[in-house]
């Protein structure tokens, strides 16, 4: 009885709390983001990021550029590994416009081309911090919300994803909890359930709260695929487990009409954007077996190339100090779901985990790759976050109850946990999160001045449709191919690797406007450490002994700092 009195003076604890004390949350959590997640260009505002990134970023300026959102990639951004679409045909759009005209909306409403991109993408990819903070403080208070909201302003997973450029997913999947919480809302008022402030209209459900729902998911379609996969299944566990709850569905004449009218203008949203995704060359992969079914996550060995161990391990995203709190979080969910009478708020919660398994093991049941499941690791982020969070709260509430405690001690564990775990986030993830976000793209692996005032001549230095081929990514290493990606997106020319072999063997080429560049910069920054001096000139070796080969006797086009391009006139299938 103690554990459902407490559940149901949840949403009274949240307005007799004052508004005030929400704001303050919400803006110390706003804050702490903020400074974190604009760490790596507070001091340099070169772009940043990996291939990705750039990607994104070649596309919304592109779009600001030219003043629209076209229906065809420009030719430097078409000939890249997203350039071929199975419905669409080549150049095809990847996503529909949304995602990418923000970034151009920025450039446009910031003046600059890249810092209000940089701060979009920083605020666009913490909001999940905030989504979090309100559908659990709408929930069960303030205080779990501001501690789940703390915790995942520290999620090394969700800074990684936007640190590597995927932010268009990011930022779709974090409205999933609060497009799940409105559809939630709708179900409450449908079965009449509510608790005097979900409008309940039993047998029929709020219109409002449907049209919301459908409303966020059309703008999850628009913004990623996997966010709108990730809301449908939470609101189909949802759903399911409502109705065995209440031991009807929720459906009706009323309803049913409103359902249809919602599913008619989603409908209506989402069919022009269809073809893009049916495309893809991304679905469809082989399915993996069902022993998978028996891991919680992703084994790092299977996107191993893809995302560093760190970005999947359980061990990385959450310190050892924290697993008791989630340990107790979930074992007082198991407890409320069959204690607490009213425990409406309790199936939302296990909704939330069941659906976060499904969507993580997807790839059982439909062709998905793993290197994309991975992203959506962040739904375990939100819910297990929210249970260490819940501990705090639920666990002295789950004492007084049984061991008949007094109010005032029940209060004092419960502030003294808050505490701890506020004492526990800093000292581990924010300390972490701060050294790496602070260190991030700091030193060679970034595009340098050098480069992007090379990248800034190349477009007047060459025609739209040249390709321009780099040969050092396959000499120095991996690591030059985001820097590489950036000079496409600055110059607004294709700019691409040269792995040896025959030049413009394959794809759409203009033989005639096939350029080599030769960048020595980096490689004259590691030539000025006396530790990597040897690999260095090893490096500018190998280059240089291409350059000569095919272009002893020419003049090049640019010269300075390092690099030169060349126009390339033969085809004879040069071998590097």
């Amino acid at each position: 009885m103690g554990l459902e009195s407490a559940s149901g003076n949840a949403k009274a604890g949240f307005t007799v709390s004052s508004k005030a004390v929400a704001v303050a949350a919400i803006t110390v959590l706003f804050i702490v983001s903020l400074f974190l997640w604009t760490l790596p260009f507070q001091k340099n505002r070169l772009p940043f990021g990996e291939g990705d990134s750039a990607w994104h970023f070649a596309i919304g300026d592109s779009i600001a550029h030219n003043d629209k959102a076209a229906f065809r990639l420009p030719y430097y951004i078409g000939v890249w590994y997203y350039g071929f679409n199975k419905i669409l045909g080549p150049f095809a759009p990847e996503y529909p416009p949304p995602s990418h005209a923000n970034y151009a909306l920025m450039q446009v409403l910031g003046g600059e081309r890249f810092l209000p991109v940089f701060i979009y993408r920083a605020v666009a990819s913490f909001l999940g911090v905030l989504a979090v903070f309100f559908v659990i403080s709408r929930l069960f208070g303030v205080l779990p919300g501001f501690l789940a909201g703390l915790g995942l302003s520290f999620s090394l997973r969700e800074q990684l994803t936007y640190l590597f450029g995927q932010q268009p997913t990011l930022t779709a999947v974090l409205i999933t909890p609060v497009a799940s919480y409105a559809w939630y809302k709708y179900l409450v008022s449908f079965y009449g359930a509510g608790s005097g402030d979900e409008g309940s209209t039993g047998g029929s459900g709020n219109k409002v709260y449907l049209f919301l729902s459908f409303t966020l998911l059309a703008s999850q379609f628009l913004l990623h695929l996997q966010g709108f996969v990730a809301s449908a299944v939470f609101i189909a566990v949802l759903t399911a487990l409502m109705a065995v709850r209440f031991r009807k569905l929720p459906v009706s004449k009323s309803s049913l009409l409103h359902l249809g009218v919602a599913v008619a203008l989603f409908a209506v949203v989402a069919a022009p954007f269809i073809a893009i995704y049916a495309g893809s060359a991304d679905i469809n992969v082989p399915r993996l077996g069902f022993k998978r079914l028996f891991e919680w996550g992703i084994s790092p060995s299977l996107v191993q190339g893809s995302f560093p161990p760190s970005f999947v391990e359980f061990s990385a995203e959450y310190p050892n100090v924290l697993l008791p709190f989630l340990a107790a979080g979930l074992v007082l969910l198991l407890l409320r779901l069959l204690l607490v009478k009213n425990n409406l708020k309790e199936l939302f919660m296990l909704s939330w985990l069941i659906s976060a398994f499904i969507v993580l093991h997807l790839d059982v049941f439909i062709g998905i790759g793993l290197n994309r499941l991975a992203r959506m690791l962040v739904l375990e982020n939100y819910i297990f976050y929210s249970l260490i969070a819940l501990t705090a709260v639920w666990l002295p509430q789950a004492l007084s109850s049984f061991l008949k405690i007094g109010s005032r001690i029940s209060s004092a564990a419960k502030y003294g946990l808050a505490a701890m775990l506020v004492l526990l986030l800093v000292s581990t993830s924010g300390e972490s999160s701060y050294s790496s976000l602070k260190g991030a793209y700091g030193s060679i692996d970034r595009i340098t001045p050098v480069q992007a005032e090379f990248a800034e001549s190349l477009n007047s230095l060459v025609p739209e449709g040249a390709y321009v081929y780099d040969p050092s990514v396959k000499i120095v290493g991996q690591w030059r191919y985001p820097k590489m990606r950036w000079m496409l997106a600055i110059s607004q020319r294709h700019v691409g690797r040269y792995d040896g072999g025959e030049i413009a063997g394959e794809g759409s080429f203009d033989k005639s406007q096939i350029y080599f560049l030769f960048d020595y910069s980096d490689i004259a920054l590691f030539a000025s450490s006396l530790q990597y001096q040897q690999q260095a000139a090893a490096w500018a070796s190998q280059l240089q002994q291409l350059e000569q080969r095919m272009f002893n006797n020419t003049a090049p086009l640019y010269n300075g700092n390092n690099i030169r391009l060349y126009k390339y006139e033969g085809f004879g299938g040069v071998a590097a």
